[in-house]
């Protein structure tokens, strides 16, 4: 591995340990205020940032393109593909704790009896989380920590155990399937429904019906044809009937709120400015000058 760094210095020994499919480096290192460095390894590896004490901002970069920034960087994780250049810079001072494991992809195949998948070998994730493999760092950081030899056969396990996690296929990202409009004449009869019986509470269940389709689905499908849901619908229908009224006649406003369904002067009033932008009495008087 080849690297360039600045402003970074060794607060302990490093630590490292060979495994059959790894070797692992546990680093504890002094950041000071924009630190940084580049990295290149021929093996692809694992970065976790175990503990970042301080305030500071750790952002990674890979391939030139900057794929993660975080605040701490406390239990972050980064695979890098062999061969691709890395680069961290730091703002602001901090020790940092985090443990590199650099992958023998020979090995792992041997151990894991099967070939591993290409596309997660050879595709970099920066700044990602995964409760497992966290777990598993934890495990063999502790154990380099602590200066423990455990049995070769368990630091081999977690390894292990850990590479096929990280390395497993990745299955596709699928996008939440989005509901469709309603058919025009649903549309039309939800509609022609709605308008007629305004004046009165429309439960959502009775337009569902009309349709054959559930409540849910209704609903989603009704905004997507018409850009308002339902209720939304009914009181543009009820502000409609209500400036029939006031133009046709010179019944109270009182008595149009209540033959359109609201419950009072001050709900229509509330409900037709929001929807005309002004109120009924200003709308009739402009009306019928």
């Amino acid at each position: 591995m080849t690297s360039q760094i600045e402003g970074i210095s060794l607060r302990d020994d490093l630590r490292f340990r060979r495994w059959n499919a790894a070797i692992t480096d546990l680093w504890h290192v002094e950041c000071e205020q924009e630190a940084g460095g580049t990295y290149v390894s021929q093996a692809p590896r694992l970065v976790a940032f175990l503990d970042c004490v301080g305030d500071a901002r750790v952002q990674v970069k890979a391939a030139g393109n900057e794929l993660r920034q975080d605040q701490h960087g406390q239990g972050c994780l980064s695979y890098i593909p062999a061969g691709m250049e890395v680069s961290s810079e730091i703002l602001g001072k901090c020790r940092l704790r985090h443990l590199d494991i650099h992958l023998d992809v020979d090995a792992i195949e041997t151990c894991l009896g099967t070939t591993v998948d290409r596309t997660a070998l050879e595709t970099p994730r920066i700044g990602f989380c995964d409760p497992r493999i966290n777990a598993l760092v934890r495990l063999i950081a502790d154990d380099l920590e602590n200066g423990m030899s455990g049995p070769q056969i368990y630091g081999d396990g977690l390894v292990t155990a850990l590479t096929a996690a990280l390395l497993e296929p990745r299955k596709p990202e699928t996008l939440p399937r989005k509901r469709g409009k309603l058919a025009p004449h649903h549309l039309r009869k939800s509609v022609a429904y709605i308008e007629q019986n305004c004046g009165r509470t429309i439960r959502l269940d009775e337009l569902a019906q009309l349709t054959g389709l559930s409540q849910s689905y209704f609903c989603s499908a009704f905004r997507a044809s018409t850009g308002m849901p339902p209720q939304q619908w009914q009181m543009k229908a009820r502000v409609e009937r209500a400036m029939d009224l006031l133009s046709q006649s010179s019944t109270s406003l009182a008595n149009v709120a209540a033959s359109v369904g609201f419950a009072d002067q001050a709900h229509l009033t509330r409900v037709f400015r929001r929807i005309v932008g002004t109120t009924p009495g200003a709308w009739r008087k402009e009306t019928a000058a």
